[in-house]
């Protein structure tokens, strides 16, 4: 990890550059972010580029409490912008292009379709292109860098993740109270469940990496301290969604990696076992003696989220078949954010599958989970752990709607999960490695032979 830091210093000082421009500069960083895009592209540095774009979601994710970054919040789309100019003026290089984006791309066509009963049309296109874009351009990005970086590409990237886990104490440091809401550990993140899904999904990059290379970490040491960053913070922020995902993920995986018919099998059980669960959910977690990291007192309202699944249940039925494109959820919620703030609510729907379904109807929700499968179909061909992946990660998108969003830090990771499991180039690496004893064999049988005249 010292390596990588000195090997980036370059990009750590445009970073400080963004953050000190967001908080002083204000509307400048519209022109500054994507300035940067550009200059690292004259400059070669590939993977800075999909680093940088992480960190710059991170950032918008961060509470203005802590930090004025709400600059970034929209400046983050002038990115995504500079990323597809890029894309398109370099598009020989990343040819063959990835195949996740053409899986996915009916979903994409039959999202235009409901912007038509969109209450804000601009906003709903803007954010549908943005989707789009992010399953065209990470993919590409991550394949493109991996074939010139290989696994010291994917080592950085772990590294970095690791780096935005480490700033969080840091932080804490300074002011404990930036980095706690409600009593609970968030880190740099807007709120403590944030955190939990960043580490829920970093767990699974560097899991899936681990399984497809078991020596992409140079020793033991190195393996405990990423993990252990991990874990510290999933644990510390106490969220119960993603560390029963982590759990689970742990499950399966070791299941489906002796047999997927075991796997499904025992996530069969699981889903028939889930009822009694939730409903005997407090008298197990007593029984097991961690009610004070559950929090038991709050397990029988589902914090707030029940309430939010039943009313967006009941405006749902307007937009039952179609939709009203992407972020009519938003729209619908904070037209009855007073209602539903007497009722102890401020969140959104808590919900990625109601919130699609609030966006695409239920003829998009079928598209999209439609090509989520067909992916995942295709990666466990590959990569056996592929399904255990997809379960944890269905299970934490039940209680939260980050799944359905292109501009956090959450998705961003399950598209470049989901690359890395399913391009043979990267599941399949071993295969296309150049083998040195067959090119010296080659080159010997092509070698010119001279040929004497007869006598």
């Amino acid at each position: 990890m010292i390596d990588f830091l000195r090997g980036h210093l370059q990009f750590f000082i445009i970073v400080l550059v963004w953050v000190v421009s967001t908080i002083y500069l204000g509307p400048l960083i519209y022109l500054i972010l994507p300035g940067s895009i550009l200059l690292m592209r004259a400059r070669g540095m590939d993977q800075e580029i999909l680093l940088g774009f992480l960190i710059v979601l991170v950032m918008s994710d961060i509470d203005p409490d802590i930090l004025a970054m709400d600059p970034i919040k929209t400046a983050k789309n002038f990115v995504m912008v500079a990323l597809a100019i890029v894309f398109m003026m370099d598009r020989a290089k990343f040819e063959p292009l990835s195949g996740v984006f053409p899986i996915f791309l009916p979903f994409f066509v039959y999202s235009i379709f409901p912007l038509i009963f969109s209450g804000r049309v601009v906003v709903a296109s803007q954010k549908t292109l943005s989707y789009a874009l992010l399953f065209l351009l990470v993919p590409n990005w991550f394949l493109m860098n991996f074939r010139l970086y290989k696994w010291d590409f994917v080592r950085n990237l772990i590294y970095f993740m690791c780096l935005i886990l480490l700033v969080s104490p840091l932080i804490g440091y300074i002011n404990h109270w930036y980095t706690v809401r409600g009593g609970r550990y968030r880190g740099i993140f807007g709120n403590p469940n944030g955190l939990g899904i960043f580490c829920f999904l970093s767990f699974l990059v560097v899991s899936v990496a681990e399984h497809l290379n078991k020596d992409l970490f140079p020793n033991r040491v190195t393996r405990y301290v990423v993990y252990g960053i991990i874990l510290f913070n999933l644990i510390r922020c106490g969220s119960r969604t993603s560390v029963t995902a982590t759990l689970l993920f742990l499950l399966f995986s070791r299941f489906f990696s002796v047999s997927p018919f075991i796997g499904f099998i025992i996530f069969l059980v699981f889903v028939a076992g889930l009822h009694y669960l939730t409903t005997n959910l407090s008298a197990i977690v007593t029984a097991l003696g961690v009610q004070e990291f559950m929090r038991v007192d709050t397990l029988e309202d589902g914090s707030g989220r029940y309430f939010a699944w039943a009313f967006a249940w009941e405006k749902i039925q307007d937009y039952f078949l179609v939709g009203g494109g992407f972020g009519n959820d938003e729209y619908v919620m904070r037209q009855n954010y007073a209602y539903l703030r007497s009722q102890g609510h401020h969140g959104g729907v808590h919900n990625s599958y109601l919130t699609m379904w609030f966006n695409v109807g239920i003829i998009g929700l079928g598209i999209y989970f439609r090509s989520l499968f067909v992916v995942f179909v295709k990666a466990s061909k590959l990569t056996p752990i592929a399904f255990a992946v997809l379960f944890a990660v269905l299970f934490s998108a039940l209680y939260e709607s980050w799944l359905n969003g292109s501009l956090n830090p959450f998705t961003i990771l399950v598209v470049i999960i989901m690359t890395m499991m399913s391009e043979e180039e990267i599941a399949q690496w071993r295969n296309f490695e150049e083998d040195p004893a067959a090119e010296e064999v080659e080159a010997v049988e092509t070698r010119p032979v001279l040929i004497l005249p007869a006598r």
